[in-house]
């Protein structure tokens, strides 16, 4: 399992360090160009005093400056080394040269050079003139001149180097005041009832990289809430729906116990048969309804032609119509398509013709017809039995509600339907099914698909 980091101290690190990075790269660009400026700036100051000095000299005042070179050199400290000489009857003489200076060596040509002096580089500037009678030597040396670019690069480099944790100060409170907003819906995700999940306050503000975690949180609790609700109230069915069950047939195994006669107990083991037929066939609505509470279909389903799973159907629920004396007849209109997962269509297409094999009653007659309604197509089933009164079909749909006739059913069939309904963007429709002979007409169930497009 990876060690769980801060996203703070990441951040400030790494902002931080960046900036420190391209600040570094500047001052060192920076430091390149004022090294150069100052080349560049000596170079001229060179060339300055050489021309200056040869000016003198040729002028025919070399004497007296000369004279007043060594009367005050002893009270100024130049930085820049020079040197006269004198050329006749291809002699050459020097004249004057600057204090603490041991003289260059002899053979400079005329303009900018380099030349290694007393362990150290020298920028050397000569310059002679016209009648090459007089040459002048002016030279720095290079370490002069890296002590003024350090001392540029320090005036760059220590400022910096203060601010710096300052920055970095600024940037923790930066971060840190740019991820409350985290901080905030991890407190409100913290305070969560795991027994009574609410979604999270949506009314704050959170910037546009956060508020997705808060959404995908929220739908998250939503489905989660739900889970718990289908778990609760299917647990809650169970209980109250067996409960009864359970005691009949506590009541018929007692009465057998306590028969008499081999008739009497064989008439109460039969009830406790019937009894657990019962009982497995709710727990199989029961089971049926919890599997199809979840509304987590995940991608939308391919539409198909519900022709052959209708027919399917049709023919696993023909016997158990046979053995009541019911009609079962399918009439399916051809290129009716509809979007919905082919096990829920199974499922209420079997709920809605076990209804009316279990509540049209005996010699009933009952249609399934597959037919276009407007855009869409819609699934009747249809019996000619003795229907329900308009005022209860609302109430249909709801958990263990049950007709006006006495059967074994449970009350879920049309639940489950209406669930898978609703989860298939479809709609239950409850009315007047196949008109009875003696008058009056029997029960239908209608599901109502919106128009779909075929695939190519």
């Amino acid at each position: 399992m990876s060690r769980p980091y801060s996203l703070r101290r990441r951040l400030v690190w790494l902002l931080t360090g960046s900036v420190a990075t391209i600040w570094l790269l500047s001052a060192l660009v920076v430091y390149q160009r004022a090294h150069h400026e100052a080349d560049e700036l000596l170079d001229a100051q060179l060339a300055q005093v050489a021309d200056t000095l040869l000016a003198i000299v040729a002028g025919g005042e070399i004497k007296h400056f000369v004279k007043e070179f060594h009367k005050h050199a002893p009270d100024f400290s130049v930085p820049i080394a020079f040197e006269v000489w004198r050329s006749k009857d291809d002699k050459s003489k020097r004249l004057v040269m600057s204090p603490g200076h041991n003289g260059f060596e002899s053979g400079t040509v005329p303009g900018f050079s380099e030349q290694r002096h007393l362990g150290a580089y020298w920028r050397l500037y000569t310059v002679q003139d016209d009648d090459a009678e007089y040459r002048v030597v002016v030279g720095q040396a290079h370490a002069a001149r890296e002590n003024l670019a350090r001392e540029i690069g320090l005036s760059l480099l220590l400022p910096a180097a203060l601010a710096m944790p300052l920055m970095a100060l600024a940037v923790w409170w930066g971060v840190g005041r740019t991820l409350r907003p985290v901080d905030a819906v991890a407190r409100q995700v913290g305070a969560l009832d795991a027994q009574a999940l609410t979604p999270l306050d949506e009314s704050p503000a959170l910037p546009e990289e956060i508020a997705p975690l808060r959404t995908a949180l929220n739908a998250l609790i939503r489905r989660v809430t739900e889970a718990f609700e289908n778990e609760r109230r299917f647990t809650a069915d169970a209980a109250h729906e067996l409960r009864t069950p359970l005691a009949a047939l506590k009541i018929q195994a007692q009465v057998a116990l306590r028969a008499q006669t081999a008739d009497s107990q064989q008439h109460a083991l039969a009830q406790v048969i019937a009894g657990v037929d019962r009982m497995t066939h709710l727990v199989e609505q029961l089971l049926t309804l919890a599997r199809v509470d979840p509304a987590t279909q995940g991608s939308p389903p391919a539409p198909l032609d519900p022709a052959e799973i209708v027919a399917t159907v049709c023919e696993e629920l023909l016997p158990q119509a046979q053995r009541r004396g019911q009609t079962l007849t399918v009439d399916a209109a051809a290129g009716c398509r509809i979007a919905i997962t082919a096990a829920w269509l199974q499922v209420a297409v079997r709920n809605l013709l076990d209804n009316a094999v279990h509540y049209a009653g005996e010699g009933a007659r009952i249609d399934v017809r597959i037919a276009h309604r407007g855009t869409g197509c819609a699934i009747t089933v249809a019996d000619d039995g003795p229907g329900v009164a308009p005022a209860l079909r609302s109430q249909l749909s709801a958990r263990f509600v049950r007709g006006e006739v006495e059967n074994e059913g449970c009350g879920l069939g049309l639940s489950i339907v209406a669930r898978i309904a609703a989860l298939s963007h479809a709609r239950l429709e409850l009315g007047d099914g196949l008109q009875r002979a003696e008058g009056g007409y029997g029960f239908a169930a209608t599901l109502h698909f919106n128009a779909t497009t075929v695939p190519a």
